[in-house]
C-alpha cells in the first residue's frame, strides 16, 4: 500500500508542471468559449445611493423635502462580461426626478439610474424605479409674544399693578407650514428664583408655544428669531388713604376763619400704589390747598375741582383724576363789590428817608360772605394796607400789592381776588440846607 502511494506521489511531482499548464490552458479555453459563445451577461448592482435634491422651482417656492422612503436601489444590467464584471454601486448614479413636483404633499417620483462614466456596453434593464417623497412648504410668520406671570409669587401687601410687558413683543417663526400654522400664540413665562417678589423687576423668560386649544407644543421643529425675552413686572404696594384738603385765609383780607367753612368732597378716600414701602409713612393724601382769595360765590355754588396729583412713581388705583369740593351752605352766601377810598389805605414799614404819596384814589374789591352779613357792610368796614417791608425802595412811581382787613375780629366775609394793586409815588425826603456862617475878619 505504501509503495503504491509513494509511486503516485513521485509521479505527481514529476508531472506537476504539466498539470499546472493543463489547468491554465483549460481556463483560457473556458474564457474564450464564454466570450465567443456567451458574449452578454446579466448582473445585479446593489446599494446604489439615491439622491433627491429640490428643483429651482421648489427652492423659489420654499418647498423642502422632508423625507424619502428609498435610500438605495438595486438594478439589473446587461452587457459584455468583460465590460460589466467589475462594476460596483459607485459606478452608477441614482437621482429622483422632481420635475413634476409643484406643491407640498407626498409623491411617487421616478428614480433615474445612469452610469457615472460613458459605457456603451451597459444596458440597464431595471424599469419603473420609484421613491415616495414627502415635500413640505416652509413659511415664516410673525407672532405676538405675551408675558405670563402665573408662576410668580408676590409678597404679602404687594401686587402686580399696571401692564406687564415683554421685550421683544414679537418673534418670527420659520418652519413647515402646517407646524408653523399650528402655533396659535407664544408666551414668555417669567420666573423668579428668589422667593416672593416684593419690588418691580425685569425677569428673563424663554418662549413657550401653544396651539389654539391652549395645549403646549413641546419643542416644535421650527426656527425662531430669538429665545431670550425680558418680562417687566411692575410690583406695587397698595394702601387706601383718607383725602384731605386745606383751606387758607384770604391773602387779601383778614377776619374770616377758614375752619368755619363747611365743605364735602366727592370721595373721602383713595387707593394708591407705591413702588416701595414709602407709602407706609402716609396717613392721608393732601389733594391741594384752597385760598379764600380765589374762592368766589360762583365757586361756592358750583364747587371747586382739584386734580389728584401723586408723587412720581405712584399709581392712582381708584382712578379718580379730580375731586370736587362742594359747600352745603352755599345758598347762605353772597358776593358784593365795595369801593375802598384812599383814606382807608395805610402804608407801613416805610423807610424814614422816603415819603409815600397815594396816586390811586380808590379801588373796587369783591367781598364774599354770609348774605345777611355783607348786606350790612359799607366801604368803611374795609381797610387796606400797603406793606413796604422788603421792597427795593427807590424814588418814583410804584405799583404795589394791597391787603385788606375787614372790620371786626370775627368777620363773616372775606375779600376775594388773587391780587389787588394800587399806584404810589415814593419821594426821597430832602434835608433842609444849613446857612453858611462866614467868620468875622480879624481887626
Amino acid at each position: 500500500m505504501n509503495n503504491v502511494f509513494h509511486r503516485f506521489a513521485r509521479g505527481f511531482l514529476n508531472n506537476l508542471k504539466t498539470i499546472i499548464q493543463a489547468i491554465v490552458f483549460s481556463i483560457v479555453i473556458w474564457v474564450f468559449i464564454s466570450i465567443q459563445i456567451f458574449p452578454d451577461v446579466s448582473l445585479h448592482i446593489r446599494d446604489i445611493p439615491v439622491s433627491c435634491q429640490p428643483t429651482n422651482f421648489m427652492i423659489d417656492e420654499n418647498l423642502r423635502i422632508s423625507s424619502v422612503d428609498t435610500q438605495n436601489v438595486t438594478i439589473q444590467i446587461n452587457g459584455k462580461r468583460y465590460s460589466i464584471s467589475q462594476l460596483t454601486a459607485s459606478d452608477f448614479s441614482a437621482v429622483c426626478d422632481l420635475s413634476k413636483v409643484y406643491e407640498a404633499g407626498t409623491f411617487d417620483v421616478p428614480i433615474n439610474v445612469v452610469p457615472t462614466a460613458d459605457n456603451a456596453d451597459i444596458n440597464i434593464t431595471s424599469k419603473d424605479l420609484t421613491a415616495k417623497v414627502s415635500v413640505v412648504k416652509i413659511i415664516t410668520r410673525e407672532i405676538k409674544v405675551t408675558p405670563n406671570t402665573d408662576s410668580l409669587m408676590i409678597a404679602d401687601g404687594m401686587q402686580i399693578e399696571g401692564d406687564v410687558t415683554v421685550t421683544p413683543s414679537f418673534m418670527t417663526v420659520t418652519g413647515e407650514e402646517s407646524l408653523v400654522n399650528s402655533i396659535d400664540h407664544v408666551e414668555a413665562i417669567a420666573s423668579y428664583g428668589e422667593g416672593a417678589l416684593d419690588h418691580s423687576e425685569e425677569l428673563s423668560a424663554s418662549p413657550t408655544f401653544f396651539n389654539a386649544k391652549g395645549v403646549k407644543i413641546a419643542s416644535p421643529d421650527v426656527i425662531y428669531s430669538t429665545d431670550e425675552f425680558t418680562v417687566n413686572v411692575p410690583v406695587y404696594k397698595l394702601k387706601t388713604l383718607p383725602i384731605q384738603v386745606k383751606f387758607t385765609g384770604s391773602t387779601g383780607s383778614y377776619g374770616f376763619d377758614p375752619a368755619d367753612l363747611e365743605y364735602t368732597m366727592s370721595i373721602n378716600e383713595i387707593t394708591i400704589a407705591s413702588p416701595d414701602s414709602s407709602i407706609d409713612n402716609l396717613s392721608a393724601i393732601d389733594i391741594g390747598e384752597i385760598s379764600l382769595s380765589a374762592l368766589t360765590l360762583k365757586d361756592l355754588q358750583g364747587g371747586v375741582q382739584l386734580p389728584v396729583e401723586l408723587p412720581e412713581g405712584y399709581k392712582n388705583i381708584s382712578g379718580n383724576k379730580t375731586i370736587t369740593v362742594t359747600f352745603p351752605e352755599a345758598d347762605d352766601f353772597g358776593q358784593l363789590g365795595f369801593t375802598v377810598p384812599a383814606e382807608n389805605f395805610t402804608v407801613i414799614n416805610s423807610p424814614t428817608k422816603y415819603s409815600v404819596k397815594m396816586l390811586t384814589n380808590e379801588i373796587v374789591v369783591n367781598v364774599v360772605g354770609y348774605s345777611n352779613y355783607i348786606q350790612t357792610m359799607t366801604s368803611s368796614d374795609i381797610y387796606a394796607t400797603i406793606n413796604l417791608l422788603g421792597m427795593d425802595i427807590t424814588e418814583g412811581k410804584k405799583s404795589v400789592t394791597v391787603t385788606f382787613r375787614l372790620k371786626g375780629s370775627n368777620a363773616s366775609a372775606w375779600v376775594t381776588g388773587e391780587e389787588y394793586k394800587v399806584d404810589i409815588l415814593i419821594l426821597e425826603n430832602k434835608e433842609p440846607e444849613t446857612p453858611e456862617i462866614v467868620p468875622a475878619e480879624a481887626e
